[in-house]
């Protein structure tokens, strides 16, 4: 009868278990068909081809079915490239303990029904791009124990809800747009091991509840806005702290004594804050410190010598503070150093003669802007390992050992700004460098042709050195990766070869200050990343075959180009009208001292960058062009000592950021316009000694009072001498202006009409008839102009005192 029974009961309840087991598992495989319905992107077709009815959910790609109730436990989509929202059906999935949609891009609001996921205990939504606020009911998930929202674009503050989750042990949003406070409440977390809140614009001070929490292992705020200093007793509850980096925020006074209890700490970094004061001895208690940052405060002081204790210090960066005193010798002798870095700081002395023998892991040392002296010792170039060298700006002598080439995987070579003397070792054409830079010292002797050849550089700079001889004919065959190339202030000669075209990312050309000759090659043009080209200060001209400057019309396809200076060479050609073509993003165009002939091409107002033309000092004639109205950026237009001719153009008014205006010792006449009286026109003006008329001044016997700069410069000169600027005595290069200049602080009585000096003036010195020129220049060059005589109305500076 019982047996009976149990079967009956069996009979009877088997079906509805099994009818409930259907029934569930139907509902999360309708969860995941909507959760799937809104994907847009499915770059790899995972969802596509594997997400069928046709098969169980539990064997769907990303799926995981527990084994007692085979209901979906897990969604694990992390990097595969899908891009749509999330479906509010997931919060169907009520035995969901493990979502997993890391590194996709997913965006939109996070749905509030996943707060249904009441068996949830790690969610992972980091680096997507979801957006509102961060959501209070995460605080309705009891179990959660693992929460990821980093890298994405949340806002808002952190709502103090998401804190009463009482088995939290991984809070991870950062990289997101957060500000105000970290909430209080987070003290409340007291399983919490790890606290990621790095990269928003979180304000105000760190709590000192974050301190209590005994659990937490990792803290990270670095690159906040948070301000005020660290408690004093902050590391009194946190006996399991390995983690701590607070750099980049606005925390200030010292640094506290109390840090250093945190005796598992094993990566501290509070650099680019505010700090003061010196680093606490104290710090030698971090006996498990592996990596220690605390540059870029205004720490000063001498690096404690308890820093020796740290055995197992694998990194020591102490750059950009006020740190004095020599290098403490035993800081190299901790062999598990593998960076160090106490660059721009006041350290003196020279450097060990073994460091080699303690450091044999060392892989990067930076010890630029010091006032470090001595030799470079001969055991650094057997530091083998080494893959970064930075000692520019020091006061290092000897030279650079041929022992260099030992370094076979050295990247980075930094030695500018030293007294390094000797030649460049032949050896540093064997490295496989990115970056070489020499600057600023005295090395002589020809440049090693190897140089040349390293496939992997990406900038070379040999500047400001005493080097000579001549470019190789095909420096720019193996330089495929060169952007950046300075060879200014050296003693370099011959011809630019046209190969260095063939370095086709090279955005920086520098080789003033040499005695390059030649013409300047027309194949620059197919540097079509090019953003400075620097030719000052050579021996370039313009090739033979015609007057017209051609390299200039090969800049036309240089569409990156922002700076052109060439001045101080002898072009002696003309300008073309292709000079208008080139890259609108060019900001300054120096040609000074070139001997350029010809007319200012119009087309140079298409340049609509330019801030800077200096065009002075050659022999343009011509007019003033007036595109250069268009020129909207303009700071400072030279053009004095040329030969050009005609009316100041007033369209110049059109130019509201002009500050300096240079036109003197040319041939212009005509009205300044009013508007160039003003603040415009502020910081200076020189448009003096003009020497050519308008001819309906001329013709009618006018010279006007008010408008024409001719009218007071040789006008004045005229009246005081009676004397024409066409007298036959002027000829050559004798002018009324250069008599009048000889004869100003010498024999000025001798030259001034006898009808304007009285018997009572003839005993007047010479220096008391300049003082007179010189009030007189003043009162026109300091008054408003509104306000002056009209013999001086608009006249900004006039030069007739010549020192006198």
């Amino acid at each position: 009868m019982e047996k009976t029974c149990f079967i009956f009961f069996v009979l009877v309840l088997l079906p509805a278990c099994l009818a409930s087991t259907v029934t569930n598992l139907t509902t999360d495989q309708s969860a995941l068909l909507a959760f799937k319905a809104h994907i847009n992107v499915d770059p790899y077709d995972v969802l596509a081809n594997n997400w069928s009815t046709t098969a169980s959910v539990c064997n769907w790609i990303g799926v995981s079915c527990g084994v007692r109730h085979q209901r979906v436990t897990a969604l694990n989509l992390f990097d595969m490239g899908l891009t749509g929202t999330i479906a509010p059906h997931l919060g169907n999935l009520s035995f969901l303990a493990s979502l997993n949609l890391f590194s996709n891009d997913f965006h939109g609001y996070v749905p509030k029904e996943l707060a249904n996921l009441h068996r949830l205990k790690k969610m992972d939504l980091g680096s997507n791009s979801f957006t509102g606020e961060v959501p209070s009911w995460f605080g309705m998930l009891p179990k959660l124990q693992h929460l990821y929202l980093d890298g994405n674009n949340f806002t808002g503050t952190i709502p103090p809800s998401i804190c009463s989750i009482p088995v939290l042990e991984i809070l991870n949003i950062s990289s997101n747009f957060l500000h105000g406070n970290i909430p209080q409440e987070i003290g409340n977390l007291t399983n919490l091991k790890l606290l990621n809140l790095r990269y928003n614009q979180l304000t105000g001070s760190i709590h000192s509840t974050i301190f209590n929490i005994s659990s937490l292992q990792a803290i990270d705020l670095t690159a906040n806005s948070i301000s005020d200093s660290l408690p004093a007793d902050m590391c009194t509850h946190l006996p399991e702290l390995k983690k701590l980096y607070i750099s980049e925020n606005q925390l200030h006074d010292q640094i506290p004594s109390d840090l250093f209890k945190c005796r598992e700490l094993q990566y501290l970094s509070l650099s680019y804050n505010e700090f003061n004061g010196s680093i606490p001895k104290e710090i030698g208690n971090l006996t498990l410190l592996k990596e220690l940052y605390l540059g870029f405060n205004s720490l000063k002081g001498v690096i404690p010598s308890e820093t020796g204790n740290l055995r197992r210090l694998e990194v020591l960066s102490l750059p950009s503070s006020s740190l004095e005193g020599h290098i403490p010798s035993f800081i190299f002798n901790i062999s598990s150093l593998r960076k160090i870095n106490l660059g721009n700081n006041s350290l003196s002395g020279s450097l060990p003669v073994d460091i080699n023998n303690d450091l044999p892991d060392l892989e990067e040392f930076d010890l630029p802007y010091n006032r470090l002296s001595g030799k470079i010792p001969s055991s650094l170039w057997e530091c083998r390992g080494l893959q970064r060298l930075s000692l520019s700006r020091n006061e290092l002598t000897g030279s650079i050992s041929k022992n260099i080439g030992n370094l076979t995987l050295l990247k980075y070579l930094y030695l500018a700004e030293n007294n390094l003397t000797g030649t460049l070792p032949n050896e540093i054409g064997d490295l496989n460098l990115d970056i070489l830079n020499v600057n600023g010292n005295s090395l002589t002797g020809l440049i090693p042709f190897k140089i040349f050849n390293i496939s992997t550089i990406r900038m070379i700079d040999l500047g400001t050195n005493q080097l000579s001889g001549h470019l190789p004919s095909c420096m720019g065959c193996w330089l495929p990766n060169l952007e950046e190339l300075y060879l200014g202030g050296n003693k370099l000669g011959g011809m630019i070869p046209s190969s260095i075209s063939n370095a086709s990312k090279l955005t920086i050309l520098e080789m003033i200050t040499n005695s390059f000759t030649g013409f300047i090659p027309n194949s620059l043009g197919n540097l079509r990343l090019l953003r400075r080209l620097r030719l000052a200060e050579n021996n370039l001209t313009r090739e033979s075959s015609t007057q017209e400057l051609r390299f200039f019309s090969s800049l036309t396809n240089c569409r990156e180009l922002e700076e052109l200076e060439l001045s101080s060479n002898q072009l002696n050609g003309i300008l073309p009208i292709s000079v208008g073509n080139l890259s609108t993003t060019l900001q300054q165009f120096k040609a000074f001292g070139c001997g350029i002939k010809g007319k200012i091409p119009g087309g140079i107002g298409n340049l609509s960058s330019l801030q800077v033309i200096t065009l002075d000092s050659n022999q343009l004639t011509g007019f003033i062009p007036t595109t250069l109205e268009r020129l909207q950026r303009l700071d400072r237009l030279y053009l004095e000592h040329n030969r050009l001719q005609g009316y100041i153009p007033n369209n110049l008014c059109q130019i509201r950021k002009l500050g300096d205006l240079y036109l003197s010792d040319n041939q212009l006449y005509g009205p300044i316009s009013a508007c160039l009286e003003g603040e415009i026109m502020a910081q200076t003006m020189t448009l003096a000694t003009i020497g050519y008329m308008a001819p309906e001044y001329g013709t009618e016997g006018i010279i006007s009072t008010r408008g024409d700069i001719y009218s007071y410069g040789i006008t004045l000169m005229e009246t005081f001498v009676r004397k024409k600027p066409t007298d036959e005595m002027f000829a050559g290069e004798m002018s009324l202006k250069s008599w009048v200049k000889k004869a100003l602080c010498s024999s000025i009585i001798e030259v001034v009409d006898k009808n304007l000096i009285g018997r009572e003036d003839e005993h007047f010195s010479a220096k008391e008839q300049c003082q007179i020129l010189e009030r007189l220049e003043c009162q026109c060059y300091k008054s408003r102009l509104t306000d002056l005589e009209p013999k001086c109305a608009y006249i900004s500076h006039l030069e007739l005192s010549w020192g006198c």
